[in-house]
């Protein structure tokens, strides 16, 4: 895999990929050099060398399951998600949207549960000024 991207986080982008994957075999049935080409219009370079593997390891965790077509006379081998991938994804969605959410919320909005405990964390104490004062703080 050889992305635009730098290569050391190769280990990041290839979950992002294998949900990609996902995504797409959810949809309808996929095939190895499509999934190279759709990958690729999102900026990511993967050789045959990568998806192959790649797809059968979603297929042996039982996320896909392949079968043969032909297409202009040719076999190929074509993925679709089964329902313990549709289940995987779906499960992924939430952790994605909550990291998503996570790191491009610049700053906390008014009143939510973000800005209330930025609001905690910068008072010096977090107890009520009753128990403060039985410590012997004014």
């Amino acid at each position: 895999m050889t992305p635009n991207r730098d290569t050391k986080y190769q280990d990041i982008y290839i979950g992002l990929v294998r949900l990609h994957v996902l995504h797409h075999a959810a949809q309808e049935p996929v095939f190895g050099h499509g999934m190279i080409q759709e990958l690729g219009r999102h900026g990511y370079h993967l050789g045959p060398g990568t998806m192959y593997p790649l797809l059968h390891s979603l297929e042996r965790r039982g996320w896909l399951k392949s079968q043969i077509v032909l297409v202009d006379g040719r076999r190929r081998k074509c993925y679709a998600a089964t329902p313990h991938g549709k289940a995987a994804l779906l499960q992924a969605r939430d952790y994605v949207r909550e990291l998503f959410d996570e790191i491009f919320e610049e700053r906390a909005k008014p009143g939510s549960d973000r800005d209330l405990n930025m609001r905690r964390l910068q008072k010096p104490s977090l107890m009520p000024a009753s128990k403060t004062a039985k410590k012997g703080r004014p």
